[in-house]
């Protein structure tokens, strides 16, 4: 029989770096309603818990010798701003020696770099959209004769779609290049858009034991295709999540490619694989999120849910694992 653990849950929340609570700028950050329902979830299992907070609070308590005797950290934190920033939390605790869940800061700095992520890819040959890395105006020049139109442009350190643009005419890449490398202050990744159909792929354990729990398609409630699926969408109730309706074989591919750079990567415990799906049935690698929210909701959540998989039961797989 496993033992009751002592944990203690790291996170981060707008409210601890005055962010408006209304603002898309910096999206990857929990609720204090979501970290509390994992809370609960552990402690019905018997589990005892600790809430931490960010990186800030626990430091200070490192160096205060406050930080409280646990077993484990379950970490949800991703930081604000560095491109190392979901790093911070795992290489103070690997310094400190002290069990945590999910990738180290390597494999979560690295994919949250999304054209390396994309280079990766295409290196093991899943498919993913033509790109192209921007870090001045300049390296728009040329850019329609190697990546095609319509594009996608984005900050390529950000998550939950934050500063995500599509346009159409060169004109308007120009003007959105501008307008994101002046209120990001980092590079952008300008891809050709796949019109077509999202998807999440969700995966539980590492190495030979990880496995694929289920993939989901995301679609708006009023039945409209989303044609790009954006913070505002993400952080509302304007769309829910259904189980995948796909080919067998494309389904097939589509877990096992997800898979295949869940485990070249060395994603640990957990990760989210994120597609699309043109209309002549080809998927698209977008994204690898190694530390997903976790919340019952989430794309995560909602593959976990129609595997049949309680969300209390998965949070303890990803402790135990």
């Amino acid at each position: 029989m496993r033992k009751k653990l002592c944990i203690g849950i790291a996170y981060d929340v707008k409210e601890d770096y005055d962010i408006s609570a209304k603002g898309f700028k910096y999206c990857d950050f929990s609720t204090l309603s979501e970290i509390n329902g994992i809370k609960r979830a552990l402690e019905q299992r018997g589990h005892t818990v600790f809430l931490l907070g960010n990186y800030s609070k626990i430091n200070a308590m490192l160096m205060g010798k406050t930080f409280p005797e646990i077993d484990i950290v379950l970490n949800t934190a991703e930081g604000i701003i560095s491109r190392n920033r979901e790093g911070w939390l795992p290489s103070l605790f690997e310094i400190n020696h002290i069990p945590y869940t999910g990738s180290d800061a390597y494999t979560l700095s690295l994919t949250l770099n999304k054209c390396h992520t994309k280079i990766m890819a295409k290196h093991l040959g899943i498919p993913t959209a033509l790109f192209r890395q921007i870090r001045s105006p300049d390296d728009l020049k040329g850019i329609a004769a190697d990546v095609p139109s319509p594009w996608i442009i984005k900050p390529n350190y950000e998550g939950t779609s934050s500063g995500v643009r599509y346009v159409e005419s060169l004109h308007e890449l120009e003007k959105a290049a501008d307008d994101l490398l002046t209120e990001y202050r980092q590079p952008l990744l300008c891809e050709a858009y796949i019109p077509g159909r999202e998807f999440v792929t969700s995966i539980l354990y590492d190495e030979e034991k990880a496995r694929c729990i289920g993939t989901v398609e995301i679609v708006r409630k009023d039945g409209r295709d989303i044609h790009v699926f954006s913070s505002e969408d993400k952080l509302s109730e304007t769309c829910t999540k259904i189980p995948a309706n796909l080919p067998a074989g494309l389904l097939h591919d589509m877990e096992r490619d997800a898979l295949l750079l869940h485990r070249f990567l060395e994603c640990r415990d957990y990760c989210r694989a994120d597609f699309r799906v043109n209309r002549n049935g080809e998927y698209y690698l977008l994204e690898m999120t190694p530390l997903p929210t976790l919340d019952p909701d989430s794309g995560f959540g909602k593959c976990c849910a129609y595997a049949g998989l309680d969300m209390g039961y998965v949070y303890e797989e990803i402790l135990y694992n």
